[in-house]
Formats: C-alpha cells, structure tokens, sequence
C-alpha cells in the first residue's frame, strides 16, 4: 500500500468554516476544533490538518501540540481523524494515518501519538502495525448513544431496570431544571465535582475546560452547554453537565447527592438531557469512558440506556 496521492493541508482551527461532510457519523468532543481552542487556555496548540485526494476530502484530523523544556514537541490526534463519508476504504484511511506519521520525526525530538476512534480488533492492530505504527497503550471503553430515534423508540430501547427506575423519579416529586446559556445555571456543579475529586483523591479533565469551552462556543461554532438540575423542592439532588459539538454531545460531569439513589434522580436528569439534546438537533451522545473494573456500577448505569459500548484500538506511535 503506497500512500502516494494523498495530500495534506495544514490549517487555523477555525470554527466558523470548519465541517464535515459525514453528517452520519458521530463526531468525538476531541476532534471538534472548539476543544481545541478551549485547550489553548493551558497552554496547548491546536492545528487542522486536511486530507484529500485528486481534490476530494477524505477527512480532518484535530492535531494538539505541547513543548517540553522548549525543545520537545508532543503531538496528539486523538480520536480522529473524521472521515469524510462512510465509504472511505481502509486502505486509505491507513494511507493517511502513514503520510501523517511520516511529518513527525523523533530523531528530531518531534512525537506524534495517535489514538484512533477505531474499534480495537486484531485485524485492525495487525494493519496498523503494517504501516509501522507502535501500539504502546491498549485502548479505552466508551459508549455511544444514537439518539436519531424517536422518543418511543428511545426509551423501548432502555433496559428494563432502567425503565423502571425513571418511571419512580417521574412519579416523586422531582422537578427538573434545563440550562447552559448561563454560567450560573452549572457552576454548582464544578464545585460539587471538585469537592468529589478532592474526596475520592482522583484526577480528570481540568475543570477550567468548561468555561474555556464555553468562551470558545460562539454562535457560529455549533458548540454551547446542556446543563441539567434535579430537584427535590428547592433541593438539588443531582445533575449533569453536558457539553455539544457539532451534531454530537459528551456526557461530561454528573453528581448525585445522598438523596439522588432513593428518588432515582440520575436516571430522569439522563432521560431528560436525551430528549433535550435532540430537540436541539444533537443525534449521537457520548456517555464517556466505561470501567467496568473499578466503576462497575457506573458502567452499567450508562449502558443500561441503550448505548453502544466501544473498545477503542489503542495508543500508537
């Protein structure tokens, strides 16, 4: 396989002009280019590389860069690139990930690590190794949600516990808050967030990225925030913060109080973000990492809405 024909194209992170043509396929928060200028708040860079053949687009890819000691360059394309139409052959798709590997040299203290948003298979690790691709780190479970379906359709396809429990916290006397627009409306739920960070001595994403997202999310970018707030009278017991990109949404934070497991308060904040992402249009939702290890329960709440598990391919170099 020759990766001659494909061309690469370097450009701005541009919101405003940036698309894709697979409106079909889901699009990970990490290849959007508003995560990317929201990462520049820590100090990171963003690029777009664009690639192509006999001028028709194949797809993009989300590039961020960090410098080390001012002389180390580290380069990440995490869960991308996003093809252009379903019908891209692998073999092109491999001719990409090849021509964009060639660029980085570690000779030249120049790292390119890769993380593909492809299932993880032992044809897929054997093609990837082909191309001369290091896999270093076996790759993370998440758990995509289509939500294309109608509301019907939807909630036949929750598992039967689940459905039980939201039909609980539909009959108590909760009442449910959607925001966003607001900082205000979601800040309560960074603070409840840092406390259990601090409590169960765990690191994530830095909880600057929302407020840095949402800085980034003009009007033109398709980006803003999902907020959703549980209440048991002026109580609030639970709530999720989601953040949207393009025609996908990420499951980003969830809390629930002591109250919330008695009332079954995360499953109605969860089927109420549902049918208000896809009143505004969103048609996949990312609930995030599966740990079926150490966070079984947690696992097992997430698919039990239906969603599709997927074990990524891994950490390459």
């Amino acid at each position: 396989m020759a990766e001659d024909g494909i061309n690469t194209k370097t450009t701005v992170v541009d919101p405003a002009s940036w698309h894709l043509a697979d409106q079909n396929a889901p699009i990970p928060l990490q290849q959007h280019p508003v995560y990317g200028l929201a990462l520049q708040t820590f100090g990171a860079t963003a690029t777009q590389i664009v690639f192509s053949r006999s001028n028709q687009l194949i797809g993009t890819a989300l590039l961020v860069h960090r410098k080390f000691f001012g002389l180390v360059r580290f380069t990440t394309l995490f869960r991308g690139p996003l093809w252009a139409s379903p019908d891209i052959p692998n073999e092109t798709k491999l001719a990409c990930y090849k021509k964009l590997r060639h660029s980085f040299s570690p000779w030249c203290w120049n790292f390119l690590a890769s993380l593909p948003e492809t299932a993880c298979s032992k044809e897929t690790i054997a093609a990837f190794k082909g191309i001369g691709m290091k896999r270093v780190m076996t790759g993370f479970s998440t758990a995509w949600l289509d939500l294309r379906s109608d509301t019907q359709e939807l909630r036949a396809a929750l598992r039967g516990k689940w459905r039980n429990q939201l039909v609980k916290a539909e009959k108590s006397a909760l009442t449910i808050s959607i925001g966003g627009r607001k900082a205000h409306q979601y800040d309560w739920l960074l603070e409840k967030e840092q406390q259990q960070r601090s409590h169960r001595r765990y690191q994530a994403t830095p909880l600057g990225l929302v407020p840095a997202f949402a800085t980034a999310a003009t009007p033109k970018s398709g980006c803003s925030i999902l907020s959703v707030t549980a209440l048991n009278g002026r109580q609030k017991v639970a709530g999720a913060l989601f953040l949207l990109h393009g025609n996908s949404a990420t499951y980003h934070i969830g809390w629930a109080g002591t109250e919330a497991r008695t009332l079954n308060a995360q499953n109605r904040v969860l089927w109420e973000a549902m049918l208000a992402l896809k009143e505004k249009g969103i048609r996949f939702l990312d609930l995030g990492g599966l740990n079926t290890a150490d966070l079984s329960g947690i696992a097992r709440f997430k698919l039990g809405t239906g969603a599709v598990p997927l074990t990524l391919a891994g950490a390459y170099i």
